[in-house]
């Protein structure tokens, strides 16, 4: 079938165009506004509520923390109280311990100067400087008992470094002495309560 087109040169170009509506329009720009609109207020809504719930439930806690808090503040208190009086004890204990310590250690010292004191020898004066440094003072006959005196006081346990500080001529009774002082360092190795027991017994 042939079909001729009987119109005009000039109506033949002018062809009818329909026009869909777009989005450029004014309308649907107010549209998805609203929209927009509508969905940053949700989230802001939904923010602050989950916002909220997390500050009741942190509230709920601390409300929680501070009840327990002074159900438990008896109990803290006691155990504080405890705390300071076993300190207390610890300490005294210590004091105790250390007088005991002391009072050993000089029981040895003068226990090893009575076994150790050389025949025809005899001390006039025992002296403690600060703690660590003692003097013997005395008299004997002979530099060769001095001399026996400090070897046999280095074998022991508590005195090392036994040094002759002083040796000078004297008369007791018209008898001809040497009067001496030794200084030594004193130390508490090998402490132990000691019995004293006269020279000579077994």
């Amino acid at each position: 079938m042939i079909r001729i087109n009987l119109l005009p040169v000039a109506e033949r170009k002018q062809r009818r165009s329909l026009k869909l509506p777009s989005f450029s329009g004014g309308g649907p720009k107010i549209v998805w506004a609203l929209v927009a609109v509508v969905i940053y207020v949700g989230m802001v809504l939904a923010t602050v509520m989950l916002q909220t719930r997390s500050i009741r439930t942190l509230e709920h806690k601390v409300a929680e923390a501070k009840r327990e808090a002074a159900e438990l503040a008896p109990q803290l208190e006691r155990i504080r109280q405890l705390t300071e009086e076993r300190e207390e004890v610890n300490k005294r204990l210590s004091v105790i311990a250390a007088l005991d310590r002391d009072r050993y250690f000089r029981v040895g010292l003068l226990n090893d100067i009575s076994t150790q004191l050389p025949a025809n020898c005899w001390l006039t004066a025992v002296k403690e400087l600060g703690g660590t440094i003692m003097t013997v003072e005395g008299v004997t006959f002979s530099n060769y008992i001095i001399a026996d005196l400090m070897n046999n006081l280095e074998k022991t346990d508590h005195f090392t470094q036994v040094d002759l500080n002083i040796a000078q001529e004297g008369s007791i009774l018209d008898h001809r002495v040497i009067q001496f002082t030794l200084q030594s360092q004193v130390s508490p190795a090998g402490q132990v309560a000691v019995v004293t027991t006269e020279k000579g017994l077994p």
